[in-house]
């Protein structure tokens, strides 16, 4: 009787579990919510936004130019337009500035913006749009004004160094007033310095080629020239000059020439025996090359004697005592040919088994007349 309400119970216990679980299953199932990210499909938000800068890069009597910055944009459009400093800028839309202005592809490169006033003040309107059509456009407009009409200039030519001088010519239109000065490449100056404590220019008229000395060897130097004109404009111009070393010049501007090679062949005609020296001379800065004849039966070794280079050309191989017109001469640091040579010399001695050579070349630069080499040692065969 005991086990049987024992197993009862039991049955009961199970029957009343089953029923519980049964109650939890719902008729249907439950997903819960979740937020799913759909991508937008106007190209309008998916593009960048677009930013745009322009900043002035130079101003001068008609031209202004400035640069453009600009990202997440394919065009950049601008508008400059007259003004005054004293008031209001005009109002300008984004739409006017596409509808009248100049647009740009490509602005890596800075923009200039000619035939402008001068002493104009000048407003710079931009707007830019990206690949969907979206418009950037600057706040405020760049201010730039010209600069005024200069009625006076300066040019500076014939740049040239010894080890302790710098040679320049200065060439003025309009001036009452000129000065330089020549101070290490470190230093800046402004035009107000160098015309207040430059050193003064007399000829204010013609070309002056100035020859000022005083300076350290193999060191870069900056020559500023001022001038003012006699409304009391001013312009200044600027060049740069390295002196030589000490062992490249002398007072007199003879270059020496650090090392000489020379090709030579021998030739006979009508019974004398004629040599061709083919001589090299060189040093960092120069190299020069002249070919010369003399009577001689000794290709290896160059005969001394005065070689004449004269106005009107030996065409073809050099007589004797002769220099050939297939000479060069080159400044090994700028590049620059002498080709003005107008005639001259060249002297070989020869003492102690030692050589010395000197040129000396007139030149058609009325500024710069000579071109003079000098050498001492013994010339090397190829």
């Amino acid at each position: 009787m005991f086990k049987n309400k024992i197993n009862l119970f039991v049955a009961l216990c199970m029957g009343t579990v089953m029923l519980t679980t049964t109650s939890c299953v719902p008729d249907e199932p439950i997903i819960s919510e979740k937020m799913i990210d759909v991508p937008d499909t106007d190209p309008e938000i998916n593009t960048k936004k677009g930013s745009l800068a322009i900043t002035l890069a130079a101003t001068l009597e008609e031209s202004v130019s400035f640069n453009i910055e600009a990202t997440h944009v394919e065009t950049v459009t601008y508008l400059v337009l007259p003004g005054s400093i004293e008031t209001m800028p005009p109002a300008v839309t984004p739409e006017d500035i596409f509808s009248k202005g100049i647009t740009v592809k490509e602005w890596s490169k800075t923009v200039e913006v000619a035939n402008l006033l001068p002493e104009t003040t000048y407003y710079i309107f931009a707007a830019a749009k990206n690949s969907a059509g979206a418009i950037t456009a600057l706040e405020q407009p760049l201010i730039a004004t010209t600069l005024k009409k200069l009625d006076v200039s300066i040019t500076l030519t014939d740049i040239d160094s010894t080890n302790e001088r710098v040679i320049f010519t200065i060439t003025p239109e309009g001036a009452k007033t000129i000065r330089y000065k020549v101070v290490p490449s470190a230093e800046t100056l402004s035009v107000d310095d160098v015309l207040t404590n430059g050193s003064n220019v007399m000829n204010v008229k013609t070309a002056s080629t100035l020859k000022p000395k005083g300076f350290q060897a193999d060191t870069e130097y900056t020559i500023y020239v001022a001038a003012v004109s006699h409304t009391d404009a001013k312009v200044m111009r600027t060049a740069t000059v390295k002196t030589k070393r000490a062992d490249e010049t002398e007072e007199d501007g003879a270059i020496t020439m650090t090392a000489v090679e020379f090709t030579s062949e021998l030739e006979e005609k009508a019974g004398q025996k004629l040599a061709y020296y083919n001589i090299t001379f060189k040093n960092a800065d120069w190299q020069a090359q002249f070919e010369i004849g003399a009577l001689s039966t000794n290709a290896n070794e160059i005969a001394v004697g005065d070689y004449v280079l004269t106005s009107n050309r030996d065409q073809g191989k050099p007589g004797p005592l002769r220099v050939a017109d297939n000479f060069t001469v080159k400044n090994l640091r700028t590049g620059q040919l002498v080709s003005d040579i107008d005639y001259g010399d060249i002297k070989i001695t020869k003492e102690n088994g030692a050589y010395k050579i000197t040129i000396d070349m007139v030149k058609l630069d009325i500024a710069n007349q000579r071109f003079k080499a000098k050498f001492q040692g013994t010339p090397i065969k190829k």
